[in-house]
């Protein structure tokens, strides 16, 4: 994971793929679609990352390790929050205090 999770680390990602590691018999991708910024301030900052999957592999509501290859392996909260005929969309949101 980056050092500062901030939406232009990820931003550079846009496209790329991250390999879903929770079950290695069932190996895929997700591809990060977007970065949205929501609502900051000087001591806030929270925004989504919107991944898209296959539409073979649908995963549940919770942590999932994931490996990208210019990054390190890490954990992320993904939620299902749409599916249409190519595939199911995941976000994860990130909520950063920042410090003053």
């Amino acid at each position: 994971m980056p050092a500062e999770i901030t939406p232009s680390t990820w931003m550079e990602h846009i496209g790329k793929e991250f390999a879903v590691l929770d079950n290695p018999s069932a190996l895929f991708s997700l591809t990060l679609t977007h970065v949205v910024e929501h609502v900051n301030s000087e001591q806030h900052q929270a925004f989504s990352l919107f991944f898209r999957g296959p539409r073979e592999f649908r995963l549940s509501q919770g942590i999932h390790k994931l490996k990208q290859a210019q990054m390190d392996e890490l954990e992320i909260f993904l939620v299902p929050v749409g599916q249409d005929k190519d595939g199911f969309e995941y976000e994860a949101v990130f909520n950063r205090i920042l410090q003053s």
